[in-house]
């Protein structure tokens, strides 16, 4: 990140976990500890204005967002 002169603002971080059912089940990582404070793990989350739910790779949590 650093040579592409970005940063990484962890009030505006969210992490989700995205794969088959079977394999987000799995995992057990709560929050993350990443400079000084806590990024949450979300169960759906924002990206170029498009909501995208963990529990399913559909637009429905978009859709229901904008209706």
């Amino acid at each position: 990140m650093s040579a592409s002169r970005l940063r990484l603002i962890p009030t505006k971080t969210e992490v989700i976990w995205l794969g088959a059912s079977q394999q987000v089940s799995r995992i057990n990582i709560g929050d993350i500890p990443m400079l000084s404070t806590t990024i949450k793990v979300a169960e759906s989350a924002r990206d170029l204005g498009v909501i995208q739910s963990q529990a399913e790779l559909t637009m429905s949590v978009h859709a229901i967002a904008l209706c």
